[in-house]
């Protein structure tokens, strides 16, 4: 078995340890007079090599690293590592959404982190900072082909509006409306309360429009209602699509031969119209390079 004083040896090779030593201006000894002080923070500095994650941490309370402090006698402190203190940033993030329907590890992306290898993702990129200073309050009908980053640059925005501790939404259109499908058929209270949130919210964003089943439910009583509200009280709103509105406003006319069903479509659209300029993003499938 090891003895304190090849440990001690063990210790003062420890590039942290020694630094700690040499700063307070220590002698060696202090590793055999404070023996169990250092060795608590060798041990744990020790399960911190070649940590790949929280999901792989061993020490006694998860993303908790113990710490040297002096102040004219040696004592153990606790620290956050990086792992934790990003997952506790991404954890204040998401209860900061009004709501959200963003992937977990999507909550880590800025508008100061896009990754911009295009002229189209710079100048959306700009459009978007106007947002976030205040100089811009309508929004934007963001379409194109798949994977080029439609939904990763709204990401981006709603992040870094929640982070100025704005009151932001990011839903995508049909986990929304299916969600409320369900809801109103079983807790009419908690529907009304979350449809008055979307309605009311500072900065909406409406994810992959046009991708959900068309119906008068969804059409009528859900979208136009919200964006109607929306529309009234001048409340930003980004949306995101595959089609283009031209394209938009022929989905959401499911009745080809009844007039009321374009009359109620070409509605929806005069809202969508109003509250947001039209932005072409073209680019390559990031998903797939």
């Amino acid at each position: 078995m090891i003895n304190k004083q090849e440990k001690a040896v063990e210790m003062l090779n420890n590039p942290y340890i020694k630094e700690f030593i040499e700063k307070n201006n220590l002698s060696k000894n202090i590793l055999l007079e404070k023996y169990y002080v250092f060795k608590e923070c060798h041990d744990s500095l020790l399960k911190c090599n070649k940590c790949e994650g929280l999901y792989t941490c061993s020490q006694i309370e998860i993303g908790q690293k113990i710490n040297l402090e002096y102040d004219g006698e040696v004592y153990n402190t606790i620290s956050y590592c990086p792992y934790l203190l990003e997952k506790m940033e991404r954890e204040k993030t998401i209860n900061a959404f009004v709501r959200s329907d963003i992937p977990e590890n999507y909550y880590d992306v800025y508008l100061e982190n896009v990754d911009i290898d295009n002229d189209c993702i710079a100048n959306l990129s700009l459009l978007c900072y106007e947002v976030l200073d205040g100089h811009r309050n309508k929004g934007l009908y963001i379409y194109g082909d798949l994977g080029v980053g439609k939904t990763y640059v709204c990401i981006a925005l709603a992040n870094s509006l929640v982070r100025k501790g704005e009151k932001v939404a990011f839903i995508k259109a049909n986990y929304f409306i299916n969600e409320m499908r369900k809801l109103i058929a079983i807790d009419n209270e908690e529907y009304e309360e979350t449809i008055e949130n979307i309605k009311r919210v500072k900065y909406l964003f409406l994810d992959d429009i046009g991708s959900e089943s068309v119906t008068s439910y969804a059409r009528d009583d859900l979208l136009f209602n919200i964006l109607d509200y929306r529309m009234e009280n001048k409340l930003c709103t980004f949306f995101t699509s595959n089609l283009s509105k031209d394209a938009l406003l022929k989905h959401y006319i499911f009745d080809k031969n009844d007039n009321a069903s374009t009359i109620k479509a070409s509605r929806l659209l005069e809202r969508i119209d109003i509250l947001s300029d039209d932005f072409v993003l073209q680019g390559p499938n990031k998903r797939r390079g």
